[in-house]
């Protein structure tokens, strides 16, 4: 315990009379290093001039110990806790800065949905090179389902403030166009070019096949109008035979969701003071229907009726969802350690259902296919473990290269396929390339990487400039979010 100097003066006389000099008395109290000093007309008034030479006015020394009184230590100025994440502020419309480790989890998603689909190449090469991580390639699924949540949390901590307080037709216009700009032109670039390649396959190749899909997708003016305008799922019960670029379905899902978001962020702001718990639980159960519904109907398998209007709509609310919580979490070492240690657990619970899925024999009554959805509601809970994590694996996402990988994960998403589509085309056709032969073998880590670097040129060359000279014409608010 320390002793408080308090400055205290007496005024005699007649008014316009100098006041007595300051007395100074002692009251016990918490040491105090520094008084904030209200003004530089109040420290001039006072008689003795307590200013930290060389500091500016907002700064004085403490006031002289008393006699008896031990000296209280100079401690240097502590800077106040950063404040939290939140969504974009309204007025100056300046978007906050990336959650770093989700922007690194884009790109391990990505990935994880590209060697799902290099499991697809004919032969068994890749399939031995991959056999101790067998049950989590097939588990690849996931990862679309992974992107849905992280999009919904994205967004509403994006636009949640901006849009959520009342209903605008400008401001749906402005995110409707933010939106566009960020999935449309690397979408139309490639649905075109993939597009070209099916037609020349059905004018020039021999068996009849346009893309490695049953059913096949319509070539027709109208299938080529679904496809440009992002609407091709929106009629269709399954997702093959539906995109000429089969990945693309979940774009088109996205786009529906996009519609949506001005009327769920309406609610997503009326509901963000409801208690923590509450918000949680909700999170993970908004997630659980594509985990439920198969059960219930006794297993339909991925391409059952509907079931990816279930994984949008479901994993895009838990999203949502999700950044209520995250937003309201406090910041505490506490709580950054518990969150570490639940994204650890979370993690294992989804290697495991992933193995236990791989497990299932061909007469079990919950096929693999299913069996991967129990994993879906374990996703909310790990991305707002995630936000507010600290720890090595946080640092790792947070890395420069997979904070790369997360901006170019979109394109990768996209661009993999039509390369593996035309690597299985060039197996069937080139003897030299046959399935298991040397030369398909080292084809195949050829095509892993020729994604990757496709990618990072089509996010440099098309993404990245279509997107801005698209907002180039719009509000410095709208352009300043157009990457959530």
């Amino acid at each position: 315990m320390g002793t408080l100097t308090s400055l205290t003066s007496r005024t005699t006389g007649a008014r316009g009379t100098a006041a007595e000099p300051t007395r100074v008395s002692s009251l016990r109290t918490t040491p105090l290093v520094a008084v904030p000093l209200v003004s530089d007309d109040a420290l001039a008034a006072s008689p003795v001039g307590f200013r930290t030479p060389g500091a500016g006015s907002g700064t004085v020394l403490p006031l002289p110990r008393t006699r008896g009184t031990s000296p209280v230590p100079a401690l240097p100025a502590v800077e106040p806790p950063a404040a939290r994440p939140t969504g974009t502020d309204p007025t100056s419309g300046r978007k906050p800065q990336d959650i770093a480790q989700l922007t690194g989890l884009r790109f391990v998603a990505a990935v994880w949905v590209l060697l799902l689909h290099a499991s697809y190449i004919p032969g068994d090469v890749f399939a031995r090179w991959t056999a101790p991580i067998a049950p989590l390639v097939a588990a690849g699924p996931l990862g679309v389902d992974l992107f849905f949540v992280l999009s919904g949390l994205v967004l509403t901590r994006s636009y949640l403030a901006r849009m959520g307080a009342r209903p605008s037709v400008g401001g749906t216009a402005r995110f409707l166009r933010a939106r566009i700009a960020r999935v449309w032109p690397l979408y139309a670039v490639v649905t075109v070019a993939f597009g070209a390649w099916c037609a020349a396959r059905l004018v020039f190749g021999s068996d009849g096949i346009v893309a490695w899909q049953n059913p096949q997708p319509s070539l027709g003016p109208l299938g080529w109008i679904r496809q440009l305008t992002m609407t091709q799922m929106w009629t269709s019960s399954g997702i093959e035979g539906v995109s000429f670029v089969l990945p693309a379905w979940s774009v088109s899902a996205e786009w529906l969701a996009y519609l949506c978001f001005p009327l769920l962020v309406l609610a997503a702001w009326r509901i963000r003071s409801w208690p923590l718990p509450v918000l949680a639980v909700f999170a993970v159960l908004a997630a659980s229907p594509v985990a439920v519904v198969p059960l219930v109907t006794a297993g339909s398998g991925e391409s059952g009726a509907w079931v990816w209007l279930l994984r949008i709509g479901g994993g895009f609310t838990a999203g949502m969802l999700t950044w209520l919580v995250v937003e309201r979490l406090p910041r505490t070492p506490v709580v950054e350690l518990w969150a570490g240690r639940l994204v650890l657990a979370v993690l294992a619970e989804t290697v495991l259902v992933a193995y236990w899925a791989a497990s299932a024999p061909a007469s079990a009554a919950i096929p693999a296919a299913d069996r991967l959805w129990l994993a879906v509601p374990l996703f909310p809970v790990l991305l707002g473990a995630l936000c507010v994590a600290r720890g090595r694996l946080v640092d790792w996402l947070s890395s420069p290269r997979l904070q790369h990988g997360g901006r170019i994960s979109y394109a990768i998403y996209l661009v993999h396929f039509p390369l593996i589509e035309i690597t299985v085309v060039a197996m069937t056709r080139f003897p030299a390339l046959a399935p298991n032969s040397s030369l398909a073998a080292l084809a195949i880590p050829h095509v892993l990487v020729a994604s990757v670097l496709v990618a990072h040129l089509a996010y440099r060359w098309v993404e990245e400039p279509a997107r801005r000279r698209l907002m180039r014409s719009s509000s410095p608010a709208a352009s300043a979010v157009a990457h959530g």
